[in-house]
């Protein structure tokens, strides 16, 4: 009988296994929301002493209790870095959130609960100059408090179980946290007219994304199986940027990150990026991406028969069970059908890890959550 790690290790060479590994929660893009991780928690009956910790505060993301994973049969666990003991993060007097980089939220509430927070300040947005960027309050990447505590476990959970070990060490991205601090449409327009000023803002936060990484993984690089990160550069209907534009600006910028990344750990690449990702996959895969996610199956040229054909052999696809209509709308018996569909074309011969498309929303019944894990569970029992 094959154990988690062995399962994953299958899936991420290609083989395939009994059944396709599972996961929930491993990082901070393949998790749940606290109000849909609350409701299951309450549908399985579990009765925890604790309140659920809150991994991201603007997409309100939890850590999950080992018991709920243990129920659902997930595959992996996770070795998340620590919030810095020093940062401008925290909440507001008002009630909105600001980040560690600067960036501001404001809560959007459902019947007086909060779902998610809204970006709503730019820190970067009126800068006008490279010094403008020197300025910045920048995160400390060399804060110890980061670090303290994980060697200990990432060793613990690779001698002491059998479960694939998925590191992930905060938010890691070098394109979307320039849209972040700069204003999503100001950032675009930089680098078409204001390029000294996009590679200047790139390459600054390439230095304190690099410097954070290899902090993180001279801990605990030699114990993981899969290492995340995530950066978006895509919408549902094709890339933000042409071609051209993504190849001479952008990744030039990830290819070094993750150069560093590879040269760190023998951990496989994980990169997270919704949309449309077809489009730049190539790119991707030659700059070192060993993994995909989320495989959103709803956005255009996302059909996962047409993945796998044209990728299939040369990247593992991780996530790909529907988070706009069929995770939330569907029954479960719906639920179980995408499973079973999804799991024979891109689980055949290996290179799939089964997940949620990005994480679980408010929107989704519990038992929509059982359905999709129980019935990958089964199939390995067929």
């Amino acid at each position: 009988m094959l154990t988690p790690r062995m399962r994953m290790s299958m899936a991420l060479s290609h083989r395939e296994p009994d059944r396709p590994p599972l996961d929930l929660g491993s990082s901070p893009n393949t998790t749940i929301t606290k109000v849909a991780y609350q409701r299951l928690v309450n549908y399985l009956g579990l009765k925890l002493d604790h309140e659920p910790k809150v991994i991201h505060v603007p997409f309100q993301l939890v850590e999950v209790d080992e018991s709920v994973l243990e129920i659902l049969h997930i595959d992996t666990r996770p070795v998340f870095a620590n919030p810095p003991a020093k940062s401008q993060a925290g909440f507001l007097p008002d009630g909105r959130f600001r980040d560690e980089w600067g960036v501001v939220y404001k809560p959007v509430k459902s019947h007086g609960v909060v779902l998610y927070y809204d970006m709503v300040e730019n820190p970067l947005s009126k800068a006008s100059s490279i010094r403008d960027i020197e300025r910045h309050k920048w995160p400390n990447p060399e804060d110890p408090a980061r670090y303290e505590g994980l060697r200990e476990k990432a060793k613990k959970l690779r001698e002491e179980t059998n479960y694939a070990v998925v590191g992930h060490p905060g938010f890691t991205s070098l394109f979307q946290n320039a849209c972040g601090l700069r204003g999503f449409a100001n950032f675009l327009i930089d680098l078409v007219k204001n390029e000294d000023f996009a590679h200047a803002l790139l390459q600054k936060i390439l230095e304190i994304q690099s410097h954070q990484m290899k902090l993180y993984l001279s801990e605990v690089g030699q114990y993981l199986d899969v290492v995340c990160v995530g950066d978006d550069f895509c919408h549902q209907e094709g890339p933000f940027m042409s071609l051209k534009l993504f190849r001479e600006m952008v990744k030039p910028y990830l290819r070094k990150y993750f150069e560093v990344i590879k040269n760190h750990t023998q951990a496989k690449l994980h990169l997270h990026s919704c949309g449309a990702v077809h489009y730049i996959l190539d790119d991707l895969i030659d700059i070192g991406v060993d993994i995909i996610n989320p495989v959103q199956v709803s956005a255009k040229g996302m059909e996962p028969e047409r993945l796998k054909k044209r990728f299939g052999d040369r990247i593992v696809f991780w996530g790909g069970i529907d988070t706009q209509k069929v995770l939330p709308h569907g029954s479960p018996e719906d639920v179980r059908r995408e499973v079973r569909r999804i799991v024979k074309i891109l689980g055949e011969g290996g290179g799939y890890v089964l997940g949620a498309v990005h994480n679980i929303q408010a929107d989704v019944p519990p038992e929509n959550i059982v359905a999709m894990f129980d019935e990958a569970y089964k199939l390995g029992k067929s």
